[in-house]
């Protein structure tokens, strides 16, 4: 029983404790994934903006989701300065998977 005493004695530092809970750690890939398409929607011209949407990135591999094939052309034709915008905060990535999404909707930046 002492033991459990004790656990309960012990301080924390709750900002510690916070910082390292799975939801920090989900909030602070959400905001990266944010600002990363914030980065990316400045790139592109106004016929582009809200078309498309930086998914997840896995591995080496950004996943994007876009509204139709002409956007997706256009980003695969920009792929070497995005892929150079994009390791600045990811060095890992190597390569991006642009998937087609009929049901994508316009999305305001």
């Amino acid at each position: 029983m002492e033991n459990k005493t004790e656990r309960y004695e012990k301080a924390m530092n709750i900002a510690e404790v916070m910082e390292q809970s799975s939801f920090a750690k989900m909030m602070k890939k959400g905001l990266a994934i944010h600002e990363l398409n914030q980065k990316f929607n400045r790139t592109f011209p106004p016929e582009f903006q809200g078309l498309f949407h930086l998914g997840s990135v896995n591995n080496n591999v950004l996943f994007i989701e876009v509204a139709n094939a002409i956007v997706r052309q256009g980003i695969l034709f920009r792929q070497a300065e995005l892929l150079k915008i994009l390791q600045e905060d990811y060095p890992q990535v190597e390569k991006l998977e642009v998937k087609i999404n009929p049901e994508f909707r316009k999305i305001t930046p």
